[in-house]
């Protein structure tokens, strides 16, 4: 019985051989990229590269899932990988302990970028990368109830810094988080990577998705 005897009659038979190949990069080991890679893992892709310099503190235990007090000082992306690892299915999990900046060079089989990081001059420099690559980046924010979902496209959608502007001015400052809502929004950049990653015609082209999960409100912006 296969793993993914569930999840496939969602795909023909041709989806389904692409995503066994699939390649990504998560930026970001925190809230966002756990939950990330802990979907991705289970979609039964080929290949997760997790870049993170930080380690474990007490306030991220509220959002990130594969760490305890028992972590606090630990490397995220190793105490990931070996949160994943430990599961033995098929995902290959490849980890750097990096700081994302523009120059950065990326594994070459690369085929998707995830935003999983929290403030906007990291996500900028991200973007350089992508466009760099010639890579689709899933673009996701997270702020106390509310969520952010976009798929930039190198030549093709509006860029990051067109939709929000300058870099944050209070990016040091720690915006309020609540993880349903970070799970929420992980959950729908990779429903969005799927089908950007599987040329599914309804995705988010030039549009931004805005979740308000206190009022249960979605909204789609059209982008210019």
């Amino acid at each position: 019985m296969s793993i993914l005897q569930r999840q496939n009659p969602l795909f023909n038979n041709k989806e389904q051989k692409k995503l066994k190949n699939m390649v990504v990069l998560i930026a970001g080991a925190g809230g966002l990229g756990t939950n990330q890679a802990q979907q991705l893992q289970r979609i039964g892709i080929k290949k997760i590269y997790l870049y993170d310099y930080d380690k474990i503190v007490e306030s991220n235990l509220n959002r990130q899932l594969f760490y305890g007090k028992n972590d606090i000082g630990k490397s995220k992306v190793k105490k990931t990988k070996e949160h994943l690892d430990s599961f033995e299915l098929n995902t290959k999990i490849k980890i750097f302990e990096k700081k994302i900046d523009k120059n950065l060079e990326i594994p070459d089989d690369v085929d998707i970028i995830f935003d999983a990081l929290d403030n906007f001059s990291s996500r900028f420099a991200l973007e350089k990368i992508a466009r760099k690559n010639n890579l689709p980046l899933i673009h996701g924010g997270v702020q106390s109830w509310y969520g952010q979902i976009t798929a930039i496209i190198p030549g093709k959608t509006v860029s990051l810094k067109e939709i929000f502007g300058v870099t944050d001015k209070n990016e040091n400052e720690s915006p309020p988080v609540f993880s349903p809502v970070v799970s929420v929004i992980a959950s729908i950049q990779v429903i969005e990577g799927i089908k950007v990653y599987l040329n599914k015609d309804d995705i988010l082209l030039n549009k931004l998705l805005i979740i308000d999960l206190n009022q249960n409100t979605i909204d789609t912006v059209e982008l210019n």
